[in-house]
C-alpha cells in the first residue's frame, strides 16, 4: 500500500453543516487528527486502534470513543470497534477524489492489499470510489486513453468484489450510484454487466419553487389549476350519472316542487 506523506482536507470542510453541527472544537480536532495519522492512507478506509488514535490526538481513550459516537451520529465517520476500522465518510467526495487513470488504479491496488475489514464498510468505501472515479472520467475528452485504463481497471475490480459479497455489494453500489452519481450509472455498467437496471431510480422534474415563481408564472400556474378542475370528469366507478336517481324523484322535497309548478 502506498505511504502517505500528506493530507488534503478541503477548505469547504469548515462550512460544512454536518463539521459545524459537532459540539465542540475538541471533536472537530478529533476528527482532523484521523486525517494526519500516519496509520491514514488515500483511500479514507484504515485500520486505526483507538489507543493510536488517543496519542495522535492527545487525548484520552474514553474521549476518542465519545467522539466517535457522535461523529458517527453527524455521518463523518464509520468506524468499528472489533476490527478497529476507520472509514471517512466522503473522503472521494472532495480533493482525494482520484484524477487520472493511474491514480485510480493505484487505489485499486489500496483497497485489494487492505488487510481485513468489515465487509459492509469495504463495499461502502468501494463504492464511493467508484462513482466519484466515474464522475471525474466524465471530465476527460471522449478519445482520452484513461478511458480505457479506467475500463479495464474497474471491470476487474467490481467483479472480484461481488465474487466476494455477492448481491450484497450491488444493492450498496446501486445507493451510491442513487444518491451521488446517476449520470455514472451507464459507464459503469459498461464495464461491470452485474449492476441491475431496474435498481437505478427515476429522476423526478425539477420545479421552482413557489417563493421563487414570477407573478406571471403564478398567474399561469393557477390558471392550469383551475382548468384541470373545471375539466374533472367522474371516475368511472363513480355514482354520479346523468339522471336522477328514482329515491331523489320520489322525495319530499321534487314532489313540493312539481306541485308549485302546477
Amino acid at each position: 500500500m502506498a505511504v502517505k506523506y500528506y493530507a488534503q482536507i478541503d477548505f469547504d470542510l469548515f462550512s460544512n453543516p454536518k463539521y459545524r453541527a459537532l459540539s465542540s472544537n475538541d471533536i472537530r480536532y478529533i476528527y482532523l487528527a484521523a486525517h494526519c495519522s500516519k496509520l491514514s492512507n488515500y483511500i479514507g478506509l484504515f485500520r486505526y486502534p483507538v489507543d493510536i488514535w488517543s496519542y495522535d490526538a492527545s487525548a484520552k481513550p474514553l474521549e476518542i470513543e465519545a467522539a466517535i459516537s457522535e461523529l458517527q451520529r453527524c455521518d463523518l465517520i464509520e468506524y468499528d470497534f472489533e476490527y478497529q476500522t476507520l472509514r471517512l465518510v466522503g473522503w472521494f467526495s472532495s480533493l482525494n477524489a482520484p484524477n487520472n487513470g493511474n491514480q485510480m488504479k493505484g487505489h485499486i491496488k489500496s483497497f485489494s492489499g487492505l488487510p481485513t475489514c468489515p465487509p459492509e464498510m469495504f463495499c461502502r468505501a468501494v463504492s464511493e470510489f467508484t462513482v466519484s472515479s466515474f464522475k471525474q472520467a466524465l471530465s476527460w475528452e471522449d478519445l482520452s486513453p484513461e478511458h480505457k485504463k479506467v475500463h479495464d481497471a474497474f471491470r476487474t475490480f467490481l467483479k472480484a468484489q461481488f465474487f466476494k459479497y455477492g448481491d450484497d455489494f450491488n444493492l450498496i453500489l446501486m445507493d451510491e450510484i442513487n444518491k451521488r452519481g446517476r449520470v455514472t450509472f451507464g459507464a459503469i455498467q459498461s464495464c461491470y454487466q452485474m449492476l441491475p437496471s431496474e435498481g437505478l431510480h427515476s429522476v423526478q422534474p425539477f420545479r421552482k419553487g413557489i417563493e421563487t415563481l414570477s407573478k406571471q408564472e403564478k398567474k399561469k400556474e393557477e390558471k392550469t389549476i383551475n382548468q384541470k378542475t373545471l375539466n374533472v370528469s367522474p371516475p368511472r366507478n363513480s355514482s354520479v350519472t346523468d339522471k336522477p336517481s328514482s329515491s331523489a324523484l320520489n322525495s319530499e322535497i321534487a314532489k313540493q316542487a312539481r306541485k308549485e309548478l302546477i
